[in-house]
């Protein structure tokens, strides 16, 4: 009879441990802030492929971090014109790898586009609107 009355005694005390952790997880995980989808605010990231752009193509205005990624087969590369800028990405991006590109865009629109070779005539490039305010990408 001892032995049973220790083990239960042992499972109430090792819930009554346990209860307060697993809750105090509980509204930790219910409180906790969801995910977010873009890395942070002014990061941008780009995909680039035989021939095509893939990135938003609205954006807001303001200090922006363009995250360029070369997932296509050939070296590409990255060029934004528009109110106020004409920049091009320090080298050419070889396959598989990254580049990033730092500008402060104001609101207008700006072309984007690869400009090696005929790339941008085969469908690598398009227009990108920067509104005034914050929008959902």
């Amino acid at each position: 009879m001892k032995r049973s009355h220790d083990f239960a005694s042992t499972c109430r005390s090792a819930l009554c441990l346990l209860v307060p952790v697993f809750l105090f997880g509980l509204t930790a995980a219910l409180g906790a802030e969801a995910p977010k989808e873009t890395k942070a605010a002014g990061t941008v990231e780009v995909h680039l492929h035989e021939y095509a752009v893939d990135m938003p193509h609205t954006l807001p205005a303001g200090p922006t971090t363009f995250v360029i990624h070369n997932d296509g087969g050939k070296t590409h590369s990255f060029k934004i014109e528009g109110p106020g800028i004409d920049e091009l990405l320090s080298a050419p991006v070889p396959p598989g790898s990254t580049g990033t590109l730092k500008v402060t865009l104001q609101p207008g629109e700006y072309k984007v586009y690869c400009p090696i070779g005929s790339h941008e005539i085969k469908g690598m490039k398009i227009t990108l609107v920067v509104t005034k305010t914050a929008v959902n990408t």
